[in-house]
């Protein structure tokens, strides 16, 4: 679990990063005057509904890429190109985070087009609430590692030289009692049967 805590902290920074944003966002919201528009439109409009439906089913789906997302860097393809599971936790926790974001920034974006402030506050609350949802928790990093590093621990490795070989002449043949179907140390106990030492 190498560099486990430091990406935590990170991981923390940008959620709080994130969350700050939101209200840069609804100081936006506030201080912008009433009569500045940028389509003049209202949100019913028949300019406005395509892209009002378009950004409301984008919000919809927040929930199933977050799922989507997560499951893909934590345990699908592209956990395969992440060594370090402290590293994958880091990056879907900022995927995660960027995800939960767009929730708000989506509100942002009907109230500049219409100069509705209720276009934007239930964005974000929903984005606020899904922020806490997602909050990082260092007890669940340490415990989803663990079990990473114990199912992708590699195999423990051991050197052959601790394993004793079969006994050799010094010609590089093996021992004739290991591998001819004799016992073992029967050609030192019967060498009147070698050929090569029968008397003529």
């Amino acid at each position: 679990m190498e560099g486990l805590k430091s990406n935590y902290r990170r991981a923390v920074f940008l959620w709080i990063a994130m969350v700050g944003g939101i209200f840069i966002y609804l100081g936006v919201v506030e201080l912008i005057p009433p009569e500045v528009h940028f389509l003049k439109k209202d949100s019913s409009s028949p300019e406005v509904m395509p892209i009002k439906y378009f950004l409301l089913s984008f919000t919809a789906l927040t929930l199933f890429l977050i799922w989507f997302v997560r499951r893909q860097i934590l345990q699908g393809k592209a956990a395969k190109n992440i060594k370090s599971s402290s590293s994958r936790l880091l990056i879907a926790s900022v995927a995660t985070h960027a995800l939960c974001e767009t929730v708000a920034i989506t509100g942002l974006t009907l109230f500049l087009l219409t100069r509705n402030p209720l276009s934007f506050y239930p964005f974000m609350v929903l984005s606020l609430t899904l922020f806490t949802y997602f909050f990082p928790q260092y007890a669940q990093w340490k415990e989803w590692a663990g079990r990473v590093e114990a199912v992708e621990a590699p195999a423990v490795w051991v050197p052959q030289s601790l394993f004793p070989g079969p006994e050799l002449y010094q010609g590089g043949t093996p021992a004739p009692g290991l591998f001819a179907g004799q016992s073992e140390g029967s050609h030192l106990r019967k060498p009147a049967q070698d050929g090569m030492h029968r008397s003529p």
